[in-house]
């Protein structure tokens, strides 16, 4: 979030060596195997781990790295895991998942440092995996496949890597119940974005969605889309600098893969899913006043309340039910992600015991 200021000026302003002699080559070639080779894209194997640090008993951070981000070659992404209290004196037990992800010119880490989330899942028997959605706290990626392969960024499969590595990665490492039933993802900002657009590709996978003060309609509206078009624009430019489009294309020549990815397009694959949206007005409280960045808190609230206001617009002409919790005072802050974040979780382990 620390970073939407300088978007909103913008948007106001405009192999592996084979060691072809040795003997364990020798001994491949006369037993007729092949040789070792890269894991491929799309399964838990392509996950590299780089690092592993266990911070407490609950707590674990890890580096990794995939061939579908090149950039994670030279800097590594993070994935940090929340184990539920217990976790090892119950090696049978298996539990529930909750994936969570950051916004823009966040880092996993966000979800550990700057929303109580570690304390409101203290008594929860669940797991909560925060993995990176941006390179460094830059722009990010908005949880796409890109369509542009070519910037400076290289491969940028960011929708492999989260839905099919690292849930896969995650259910190999972890004792995890498989079923979508007990799995769910939630969003902040981009990540809001991200959340919902997962759940409404990959509805297979998730039982359950959450955004937090997200962009869940880039296309559907064309108020929202004009809005959407200009945000991610200046984010790619100003932030990644990579072309404007790189993601998902232009909007109108690629206008299917935007209609594509775009939750309040796709809302009808919600029907089965658990969806729940936290938005506010953009109003400031008593404890934003003295916050300096407010100015720009206020204003992307307000933007991406529009965007909420939109996605609810489309799940009520598609007949889908959401969770709808609106409020009248809040900015996009850290201290309204913990409010919602406070007032899901409950809910969540509702879905989670009930299966539905």
């Amino acid at each position: 979030m620390r970073r939407h200021r300088r978007v909103l000026a913008t948007l106001l302003c405009a192999g592996i060596l084979l060691g072809l002699g040795s003997p364990a080559h020798a001994d491949r070639e006369r037993s007729g195997t092949r040789p070792r080779t890269k894991p491929a894209a799309g399964t838990a194997a392509a996950i590299r781990v780089l690092t592993t640090k266990r911070e407490s008993a609950r707590v674990i951070r890890y580096t990794v790295s995939t061939p579908s981000l090149a950039m994670s070659a030279t800097t590594p992404l993070r994935v940090n895991v929340i184990l539920p209290a217990g976790y090892a004196r119950h090696p049978r037990h298996r539990y529930p998942v909750l994936y969570a992800l950051p916004g823009t010119s966040n880092l996993a880490n966000v979800w550990l440092s700057n929303l109580d989330t570690l304390s409101l899942t203290k008594s929860l028997p669940m797991i909560v995996v925060m993995p990176d959605g941006t390179y460094d706290a830059d722009g990010g990626g908005f949880y796409t496949n890109w369509v542009d392969q070519t910037t400076s960024r290289g491969v940028a499969n960011w929708e492999t890597f989260h839905t099919a590595e690292l849930v896969a990665w995650v259910d190999k490492r972890f004792r995890t119940k498989k079923k979508r039933s007990q799995r769910a993802i939630v969003g902040i900002s981009q990540g809001g974005f991200g959340s919902m657009s997962y759940a409404a590709r990959h509805p297979d996978l998730y039982g359950a969605a959450a955004s937090f003060s997200g962009a869940v309609d880039i296309y559907y509206n064309e108020v929202c889309r004009a809005g959407a078009v200009t945000l991610i624009s200046a984010i790619m430019t100003g932030l990644n600098q990579v072309q404007p489009f790189a993601p998902f294309g232009d909007p109108v020549t690629d206008a299917a893969n935007w209609q594509a990815r775009d939750p309040a397009s796709q809302v009808a694959r919600l029907a089965n899913t658990k969806v729940d949206l936290y938005t506010s007005t953009g109003l400031p409280g008593e404890s934003d006043l003295s916050d300096p960045a407010v100015p720009g808190t206020v204003a992307m609230e307000a933007i991406l309340h529009a965007s909420n206001l939109c996605f609810k617009q489309a799940a009520e002409a598609a007949g889908v039910g959401i969770g709808w919790h609106s409020y009248a005072q809040g900015t996009h802050a850290w201290g309204y992600g913990t409010r919602a974040l406070k007032d899901y979780l409950p809910r969540l382990m509702a879905f989670f015991k009930k299966g539905r």
